[in-house]
């Protein structure tokens, strides 16, 4: 008994050291985790603002236990818990814990329950049991929401800060399988950190939340092909054709940054709202100048790797966040891909692709390469007769040749009707409402009359753009797209507001009326 108080000491000491170290540094400072026994733990007072949890009796010695919980203002102590030892006398025998007596918040809740929930659901969906709680750091001192989401096959647990909404911490608590990030090189040589998952020892392109999945055709054309898989998790075969992996770390990363678009910016769960895993396949074919929707999945293929033709197609965001829009699409408006349905069909995925990447640059999570308003431009090799970046420019669609005002419309049957080149026109709608400025014809001699538009922002015009698409019948014309956009603008900013004027001259600085 005696040794064994001696350890016990050593361990206050040790314990008492480690705390007074941590209390210079945080607001909890002369508290922290204590242990003792003896005389100490007979004579020690529950301070206040500690709550009973839960209490075990082990009948056989008459021990019991008793956890308290700290609360400061209404909130949990994150770690702020004591737990008192009794013999069957009821005497205290040991303390174990951790207690903070001066601990005050160094913020305020300024974001409601509801809104931090939303926070935790755009990053991990809605399913599942959530519970949640306000804690406060000892450390820091913040307030911050902890929820808890538990699955069949995840447990997320989620920090987000009461005061900005800023996600703070998030992992996953089931230890079922061990979800790594791994450097990975893209096909613009660039090196990326991609969500993978560690299964029997071998690193595979599916992300620890399982939203995304990637795949290998191996230049076939079945779908969608066999899993990527790593042994040391580099990713660094940076083959073009397979089982090269370049391809697959773009076409993996930029779904992933594409989904986080769509949860933060629109509080979308997935293309259909509901948690849909988003697959993806490259090195489909050979030599494959394309990329598609399937109605499934996105599928990338290896491009030709010649002037006027592609590299790897998965290696533009644009291009990625293009291809998942048209499943949001069929989720939603199921707008007809022929004609005029068609273009705003293919116009939606062009302003949501580089409204992803303005959203990537605002969050550092493409650095290699800067927003624009052209398409492909990352995965497009110019004609050396015609170097023009990608294959359509929102800013100045003349410039590939395609319409930028209603009146130059293409009317034939190719192409669907006109699907891509007639995109220009809501295209370079889109891009004054964000930008401003008169229609880019103009500066070419068109005799194009309108409005100058004054600028939005790409946050608002995305919203609204957003709004009213989805909200489309299946066979939209140009019209009744001004007419929806128009409506949700007055909707989301007020009637007659600056951005519904705005919105309203857009339209018609490209013919639309």
């Amino acid at each position: 008994m005696k040794r064994l108080s001696i350890v016990l000491l050593i361990l206050v000491v040790a314990f008492s050291t480690t705390a007074a170290a941590q209390a210079s540094r945080g607001p909890g400072r002369a508290g922290g985790f204590v242990s003792f026994s003896g005389a100490a733990a007979r004579t020690y007072s529950v301070p206040a603002g500690m709550h009973p949890v839960w209490t075990a009796r082990d009948a056989a010695s008459g021990l019991s236990q008793t956890r308290y919980q700290q609360y400061v203002n209404g909130a949990r102590v994150y770690g702020g818990q004591l737990t008192i030892w009794k013999n069957k006398s009821g005497g205290q025998i040991a303390v174990i814990g951790s207690h903070y007596p001066k601990l005050a918040p160094t913020n305020r809740v300024k974001v409601g329950g509801l809104q931090a929930r939303a926070a935790a659901v755009r990053q991990v969906g809605a399913g599942g049991t959530f519970n949640s709680d306000v804690l406060i750091n000892p450390v820091n001192g913040r307030l911050f929401y902890k929820f808890e989401v538990r699955r069949f096959d995840s447990r997320w647990v989620m920090w987000i800060d009461a005061s900005t909404g800023a996600t703070l911490r998030k992992f996953n608590a089931l230890a079922h399988h061990e979800t790594v990030s791994d450097p990975g090189i893209g096909v613009k040589g660039d090196t990326k950190q991609i969500d993978t998952t560690f299964i029997s020892s071998t690193h595979a392109l599916q992300s620890g939340d399982n939203r995304q999945k990637t795949y290998d055709a191996r230049n076939r054309t079945a779908l969608p092909g066999r899993l990527f898989t790593d042994v040391d998790g580099t990713w660094n075969n940076t083959s073009r054709t397979s089982p090269g992996q370049r391809a697959g770390v773009d076409a993996h990363y930029y779904a992933n940054v594409t989904d986080d678009f769509y949860r933060s910016q629109f509080n979308r769960n997935s293309l259909n709202n509901s948690g849909m895993q988003m697959v993806s396949t490259v090195h489909y074919s050979k030599n494959y100048d394309n990329a598609f929707w399937n109605g499934a999945q996105m599928v990338y293929g290896d491009g030709s790797n010649t002037a006027g033709g592609f590299r790897e197609l998965s290696g533009g965001l644009d291009v990625v966040a293009h291809e998942l829009t048209h499943g949001v699409t069929d989720f939603t408006s199921d707008l007809v891909y022929q004609n005029e349905s068609g273009a705003l069909n293919e116009a939606f995925s062009d302003m949501m692709g580089n409204s992803t990447e303005y959203y990537a640059a605002a969050n550092a999570l493409d650095p290699s390469v800067a927003p624009d308003w052209y398409i492909g431009e990352d995965v497009y090799i110019s004609p050396a007769s015609n170097v023009v970046p990608g294959f359509r420019n929102m800013a100045d669609p003349a410039e590939d040749g395609d319409p930028d005002h209603y009146s130059e419309r293409y009317t034939g049957t190719a192409d669907n009707g006109g699907v891509h080149s007639n995109s220009g026109i809501p295209n370079h709608a889109y891009y004054l409402l964000v930008n401003g400025g008169s229609n880019a014809g103009q500066a070419r001699g068109h005799a194009h009359t309108g409005p100058a538009v004054s600028a939005i922002g790409v946050a608002k015009a995305q919203q609204i753009f957003y709004k009213a698409f989805t909200s489309l019948p299946s066979n939209a014309t140009m019209s009744q797209a001004r007419a929806a956009t128009i409506t949700a603008a007055g909707t989301l900013y007020g009637e007659g507001s600056a951005e519904q004027t705005s919105t309203a001259n857009a339209w018609s600085a490209v013919g639309v009326n």
